[in-house]
């Protein structure tokens, strides 16, 4: 057999077809009459995606950034690259959805847009609940319906257009909002935080939204294709990590003296917990915050307060801007490579890591579709999967056992075989139901007058 990494996917007819990727159990008769095959190796990257953002979300790995040469640090490869990979996949998942958009009349595209719309409205919703859940996790799921809307006005375009957009925003999108930042010491507020300077600034997924989408117009199902994916993509994330490395000054890793268990809470790698009579704040800053209390020396101000520095009383915006040495920060934006830095080179090595990966998964698919099939499934229900995995993290799945890492593998072996049940025996998922739902009522269309349109 040619292709044995595709399955016919019960979708909605190309023109419109918003439902790729979302967990549909697969029906010959559909398949042969859209025309449309599911690409099983997305699945399978996006299910890899999911149990690192997990393992991300446990705190498997909250010490020292990934070393190849250190075995102990290879854990923190879940780190950023995880939600990455996700935000890339979603751009390929896009093109794969919206095939005929390039060639889609105005009313066809209209209503293509007007599905990604509600679509990424009810993810963005999605997000809200998870966030209201309190799990503690920076969700993505609100950006992630925030580039839905976004992918409503770019599906059409070009792919030259895609590829000079998104390297634009992975070049220029860094620097510039770090500029920003410091030209603007007093900015703040929710919109700011979710598209800008946030967890996920929009310009780093809107850069891996381009590519994604870029990438969902190869044609996947050729050995080739995998190839130079996985080859150019590891060779494009080496080079780029070992550039980060070389450029950016070494940092000590502060470890922690709190008591057994407590790395699931813990703060990012260059913080630690002691006990407080261990301390002392002679000549520190101190801040207290829903009871937490946070003390650094004055100069390294900017790293935990909102306005970039420590504000002197008749202090003009003029100093204030200067205190802050935006070329610094500019330069930072660029050279920085570690995860969640929104650098430029972590866009080119986390994004080519991302590539190299899908690459990877799509050969996989092609010669042992079966050792994957239980990843396939979990990627096929990704944003159950995420809600479940948010759920279990309020539950304390981190505590459940003496190390975060039993709890991740056991934990994601069981979700893993609920979406293989699931979507063999029910098909979407139900939050994917909730979805297509959403797009079919933002264009004013249901499945019964999709399928009777095609058969007409």
């Amino acid at each position: 057999m040619s292709t044995p990494h595709i399955i016919p996917s019960s979708a909605a007819p190309p023109a419109d077809a918003s439902a790729a990727g979302s967990g549909d159990r697969p029906r010959r008769d559909e398949g042969a009459r859209t025309g449309r095959r599911r690409i099983v190796g997305v699945d399978v990257a996006r299910g890899l995606a999911l149990v690192g953002m997990f393992g991300a979300h446990l705190m498997v790995a909250s010490g020292p950034e990934l070393t190849l040469s250190d075995p102990s640090t290879w854990l923190d490869i879940v780190n950023g690259r995880s939600s990455i990979l996700f935000a890339l996949l979603a751009g390929v998942s896009l093109a794969l959805m919206t095939g005929g958009a390039r060639n889609a009349t105005p009313d066809e595209l209209r209503k293509i847009r007007l599905r990604l719309v509600g679509r990424g409205a009810a993810i963005f919703v999605i997000g809200l609940v998870v966030e209201l859940l309190g799990s503690g996790i920076a969700v993505i799921l609100t950006l992630y319906g925030v580039l839905y809307i976004l992918a409503a006005f770019t599906v059409h375009l070009r792919t030259r257009v895609l590829v000079i957009a998104g390297a634009a925003l992975g070049i220029l999108g860094p620097p510039l909002l770090a500029l920003i930042g410091t030209l603007s010491p007093d900015l703040g507020g929710p919109g700011l935080s979710l598209v800008l300077f946030g967890t996920y600034p929009i310009t780093v997924w809107a850069a891996l939204l381009c590519a994604g989408l870029v990438i969902g117009r190869l044609d996947l199902t050729r050995v080739k294709t995998a190839v130079v994916m996985l080859v150019c993509g590891g060779l494009i994330a080496v080079g780029g990590y070992a550039l980060g490395a070389l450029l950016t000054p070494p940092q000590d890793f502060a470890t922690s003296s709190s008591a057994p268990g407590s790395s699931s809470g813990s703060s990012p790698s260059s913080m630690s917990m002691i006990p407080g009579d261990e301390v002392d704040v002679s000549g520190l800053t101190c801040q207290q915050s829903d009871g937490i209390v946070a003390c650094f020396p004055p100069e390294k101000a900017s790293l935990f307060t909102g306005d970039g520095g420590v504000v002197e009383e008749g202090q003009s915006y003029f100093d204030r801007v200067a205190s802050q040495d935006p070329p610094a920060k500019m330069l930072e934006a660029v050279i920085s490579a570690s995860a969640h830095s929104g650098g430029v080179l972590e866009v080119l090595a986390s994004g080519g890591f991302a590539v190299a990966v899908l690459g990877l998964c799509l050969l996989v698919t092609r010669y042992a579709r079966w050792v994957v099939l239980p990843l396939a499934a979990y990627g096929a229900v990704p944003l159950t999967g995420y809600v479940v995995q948010a759920i279990l993290i309020l539950a304390g799945a981190a505590t459940w056992l003496p190390n975060p890492v039993l709890p991740w593998i056991a934990l994601s072996l069981l979700m893993m075989a609920g979406a293989l049940i699931w979507t063999r025996t029910v098909g979407k998922g139900p939050l994917e139901r909730l979805t297509a739902r959403a797009a079919d009522a933002m264009a004013l269309t249901s499945k019964a007058t999709i399928t009777g349109k095609h058969r007409g």
